[in-house]
C-alpha cells in the first residue's frame, strides 16, 4: 500500500479481494483504490474511490485528481498524484494491464 499525506492507496491485482470487507474478487484489470486516512472506519481507512489502473496511466501527466467534485478534501494533488503513477506503473509491470 502506498501511503500519501491524505490517502492510502492501494492496488487491486485480478484474483484479489476487494469490496467492503473484501467480499468480492477482481475477475477484470487491475485497479487501484484510495482511501481517506482521516477517517479510519477500516485498516485501510474510509474508501473514496477506484480507478482501473490503465485509466489513470491514460491520463496526462502533471495533473491532480479529484476523486470526489463533493467533498474538496478528496483530492489528490499533482505531486501526489506523480507517485501514484509510479505506483500503478509498478504494477502493470507486473500484470497485464
Amino acid at each position: 500500500m502506498l501511503t500519501l499525506s491524505r490517502f492510502n492507496v492501494r492496488i487491486v491485482r485480478t484474483g484479489d479481494a476487494y469490496g467492503l470487507g473484501d467480499c468480492l474478487i477482481n475477475n477484470d484489470a487491475p485497479m487501484i483504490e484510495f482511501y481517506d486516512r482521516a477517517h479510519m472506519h477500516t485498516p485501510r481507512g474510509q474508501f473514496v474511490s477506484r480507478y482501473y489502473i490503465s485509466t489513470l496511466l491514460d491520463r496526462p501527466d502533471g495533473l491532480g485528481l479529484a476523486l470526489d467534485a463533493g467533498v474538496p478534501a478528496w483530492t489528490v494533488n499533482a505531486d501526489d498524484m506523480r507517485l501514484v503513477i509510479a505506483y500503478a506503473r509498478g504494477a502493470a509491470d507486473v500484470a497485464t494491464v
